[in-house]
């Protein structure tokens, strides 16, 4: 009995300090690459970056880094995916905002794009300024704070405390709601984003997966896609335009991977 205790004990220390070591080494490789690129070494200071996206980490100090590096490497297209995890974390951020546009001058395809109306393009921005699991948590609890309100709007007997607790409870659960959206649009925009950015210097989109569908566009590195389905080895992409084809799927990266 006394040995699983002891163990236990043992990992409860040491874990913490394994996970401030991987901080440290992080935090080192990190300076490395700023290092690398202050020295005018971008692609060596890419190479760190993209290293440490591919080990998990996130951030978007990270990702702006990453997209600059990239793009005076001359790499567009990881810069524009750098830039657009970046916004996905600060999507209020004008730097991010204008090295994005900035890079996008640099791809060969100018596609017409489906304006979004404006109400809905802020609130996607609005969407992303909190984590979801944060709007889901501010959610539940404008929910719970809502039903406390209405219990003493009904046990109360004084009548100027039953009006201004039913108006607080139905303004907060409006909140709750609102919030509930969001929550599901941040969602929708991170862990279930699909769009992705094309890496092949050209690709034909066809008619169906396979060599064997008829060739209905071609676009370049740097264009952004969506993908709407996956089969085999080969991705149903939507441009901006609207038109629909299919993909190997080596041709694209997923912005949320």
């Amino acid at each position: 009995m006394k040995r699983p205790i002891l163990l236990i004990s043992i990992l409860l220390i040491l874990l913490p300090c394994l996970a401030a070591e991987e901080k440290k080494e992080e935090t080192a490789r990190y300076e490395q690459a700023l290092e690398e690129y202050r020295n005018d070494n971008f692609s060596e200071a890419f190479d760190i970056f993209e290293k440490l996206i591919a080990g998990g980490y996130s951030s978007y100090k990270l990702y702006y880094n990453a997209g600059n590096a990239a793009f005076k490497a001359g790499d567009i297209p990881s810069a524009i995916l750098n830039y657009e995890r970046a916004l996905l974390l600060k999507p209020f951020d004008e730097d991010a905002r204008y090295n994005l546009e900035i890079a996008r001058t640099f791809t060969t395809d100018k596609l017409e794009v489906i304006p979004e109306i404006f109400f809905i393009r802020w609130f996607n921005m609005l969407s992303l300024l909190m984590h979801t699991n944060a709007w889901a948590s501010l959610s539940l609890a404008c929910f719970v704070l809502s039903l406390g309100l209405l219990a003493v709007y009904l046990f109360s007997s004084r009548y100027r405390l039953k009006k201004m607790t039913f108006i607080g409870a139905v303004v907060i659960f409006l909140i709750s709601i609102f919030s509930f959206s969001l929550a599901i649009r941040s969602k929708a925009l991170t862990a279930d984003n699909d769009e992705a950015i094309v890496f092949a210097p050209v690709v034909t989109g066809t008619s169906s997966p396979g060599s064997s569908g008829n060739e209905l566009f071609v676009i370049h590195e740097g264009t952004k896609v969506e993908v709407e389905d996956k089969l085999g080895e080969w991705y149903e992409i939507k441009l901006s335009d609207g038109t629909v084809g299919w993909v190997p799927v080596d041709a694209v990266k997923k912005i949320i991977p």
